[in-house]
């Protein structure tokens, strides 16, 4: 069987990291759960544990040995079918590396490579943009600071007040610094050793995925014929995953107490395939895009269309999650993103009782973590979780008897609505499926 690398089936293999790494931490017990899906469509458990188990491995393996039309199709609708049977939230590089293979799969392997450094641009400067805000720059509830202090704890280093104060406007500098000298022609290079030292902090703190799936849209960026080329750069990109593996060992840090040895594989193996691309990236034959295709101006305005609209919707408080905005916890326009100006009642979100007996058979279909979480007082869950809850719960013949919540100003809390007793109804999940119900608690997207 010939196999042959391209983007799609690059961009694929790290959604695949990623969907492996969750598998690692959480174990296969919830994979046909699906009691919060993303996309508001309920699946059966068998439908969607197929959906987490096989349609990306499939993907990966139809790409890699079926690069006409007809496999690159096959491969979006099995990643169409993944997304689908994603639960609780679809991470954002998830989006985006499902957004990048789509895109490159209907594109000719000219551009792709421009496609990717379009992306990769946009990533970085709206993620410096959303995060110049005064929740991020200035206030203790800032991701950058709260992140950072976490992390140091973890590693039982101090944390120093001037460190924390520089952390949020030294964050919003880089990805800038980043998304600029990605755009201009001949400064790619440098935009990799930013992005490189930038994405291995992001991994070593806990967040891996994303620092593959970027690095796989570099490697591509770096390929503007539309297949890898790794040359014969083997022994060191071995070398380099032997480093950056003991590297994430030594410094990866996601939790208290002594890791497991499992957890210390982890570790290792999260930090040589980021060290693998990392080389990929940085001995790549060729030093961006090829700019002499008559698509360019067009993959541009693209590209950049998308991001300009993803924002808006963002800042209309449409949305929030799925936004390409790299850890912000956005809070533009208020302490809390729930108090932005609104353009509509959206999003919705609902308190839930906990029932008076809880049959087995319920704790089949919804994790009892999630039960206890969801029904706690000090929490309240989106309209869409709520709704998908509620009619788990009346499947077994109990109920969550979900109510309707609305802002109090005053208290600066969520409270019950007085005016309004609807029930939840289906939703798309644009935003957290469960949060505090005070608008002062700290949330991290």
């Amino acid at each position: 069987m010939n196999f042959q690398l391209t983007p799609i089936s690059l961009v694929v293999a790290a959604l695949l990291f990623h969907q492996v790494n969750r598998l690692w931490e959480y174990g296969f017990t919830g994979v046909g759960h699906h009691f919060a899906p993303a996309f508001g469509i309920r699946l059966p458990r068998r439908t969607a544990a197929a959906g987490q188990l096989i349609a990306l491995p499939a993907a990966l393996l139809i790409t890699l040995t079926i690069p006409s039309p007809a496999g690159r199709v096959t491969a979006v609708l099995l990643l169409a079918f993944w997304v689908l049977a994603t639960q609780v939230r679809l991470s954002d590089h998830c989006w985006l590396g499902a957004v990048a293979a789509t895109v490159m799969a209907f594109t000719p392997s000219t551009v792709q490579a421009l496609v990717a450094q379009d992306l990769l641009a946009g990533v970085y400067l709206t993620a410096a943009l959303l995060k110049v805000n005064e929740e991020y720059l200035f206030t203790e509830r800032s991701a950058g600071r709260v992140v950072t202090t976490h992390y140091l704890r973890l590693l039982g280093l101090p944390v120093s007040p001037r460190l924390l104060a520089a952390v949020p406007t030294l964050v919003i500098l880089v990805e800038f610094l980043a998304g600029v000298l990605t755009c201009v022609h001949g400064l790619q290079q440098w935009a990799l050793g930013l992005a490189i030292l930038m994405h291995l902090v992001f991994g070593v703190s806990g967040n891996y995925p994303f620092s593959v799936v970027a690095l796989a849209l570099w490697v591509t960026a770096f390929s503007p014929t539309g297949h890898i080329e790794l040359g014969g750069s083997f022994w060191i990109m071995g070398a380099a995953s032997l480093f950056v593996g003991l590297l994430s060992v030594a410094m990866g840090r996601t939790a208290r107490g002594r890791r497991s040895a499992s957890w210390l594989i982890k570790d290792f193996y999260q930090g040589a395939v980021y060290g693998s691309l990392c080389v990929a990236a940085a001995l790549a034959p060729a030093s961006g895009p090829d700019r002499s295709v008559p698509w360019v101006p067009l993959v541009h305005s693209l590209v950049v269309l998308a991001f300009v609209v993803n924002f808006v919707l963002v800042v209309a408080r449409i949305k929030l999650e799925w936004s390409f905005a790299m850890f912000t916890s956005l809070r533009p326009f208020g302490r809390s993103w729930l108090e932005r100006q609104r353009l509509r009642e959206w999003p919705r979100y609902y308190a839930l009782t906990l029932p008076p007996r809880i049959p087995k058979s319920l704790l089949r279909d919804i994790d009892a973590t999630f039960v206890y979480l969801a029904t706690r007082d000090e929490n309240v869950v989106h309209e869409g979780v709520a709704h998908h809850l509620e009619a788990v719960a009346q499947e077994h013949n109990v109920t969550f008897a979900p109510r309707l919540m609305t802002i109090d100003a005053e208290k600066r809390e969520l409270v019950p609505s007085q005016s309004d007793h609807s029930p939840p109804l289906r939703r798309f999940l644009g935003h957290p499926a469960l949060v505090p119900k005070s608008l002062d608690r700290r949330y991290l997207a």
